[in-house]
């Protein structure tokens, strides 16, 4: 039973980082989605109308400039996306709670409950890390600087609202992690102070 125990805290734990995972993910796709229209303007700027853009491509083909076109990529996956990120939303949340689950079934509920919310408020500082500075040194790395200065007002309002997001969540698992260990330390002095039968 006890290794049955900590195989189920570890897929507990796993669950719990994957779902935290997914769900900021599918809201960082949901905002790329939301202010798309930053990156139109932005190219709108530099004198190119994507519509028109869009119907010369769709009329030509074989032309090299359509085939590689990266806004034509980002408008696909964007399109692609508009579905698929509130289902990984779900996706996410499910995965959560199961790991929630597995934690309640091995520790009880409170234990369950703060593990999880420890575990979280770890993956989320992990998360805010990654979006803070993985993104962008990835994005400079791997963009030209022409790309880089039409996709930055978009890329960097998108990564802002995902790491007010992050925030959000941090502070909300900071706050029940701090409590719970607060409650689990009154409830272990109480029951040092409890006097035993003799």
């Amino acid at each position: 039973m006890n290794f049955l125990k900590a195989v189920g805290k570890f897929f507990g734990g796993f669950f719990v980082l994957f779902g935290i995972t997914i769900f900021i993910m599918s809201y960082f796709g949901i905002y790329a989605v939301n202010n798309f229209n930053v990156l139109e303007n932005d190219v709108k700027n530099l004198g190119v109308d994507l519509n028109q853009l869009e119907e010369y491509c769709s009329q030509n083909l074989n032309d090299a400039n359509c085939q590689n076109s990266m806004l034509k990529g980002i408008k696909k996956e964007i399109d692609d996306f508009r579905y698929y990120g509130s289902l990984m939303r779900v996706i996410g949340f499910i995965i959560f709670i199961l790991g929630f689950l597995l934690f309640v079934w091995c520790s009880g509920w409170m234990n369950g409950l703060r593990q999880t919310s420890l575990i979280s408020l770890i993956g989320i500082i992990f998360s805010y890390i990654y979006y803070k500075y993985a993104i962008i040194n990835a994005i400079n790395s791997f963009l030209s600087e022409e790309i880089i200065e039409i996709i930055n007002n978009w890329a960097t309002i998108t990564i802002n609202k995902t790491l007010n997001l992050i925030l959000i969540l941090g502070v909300i698992f900071l706050i029940l992690t701090i409590s719970l260990y607060i409650l689990k330390y009154k409830k272990m002095k109480l029951l040092e102070k409890a006097p035993t039968k003799k």
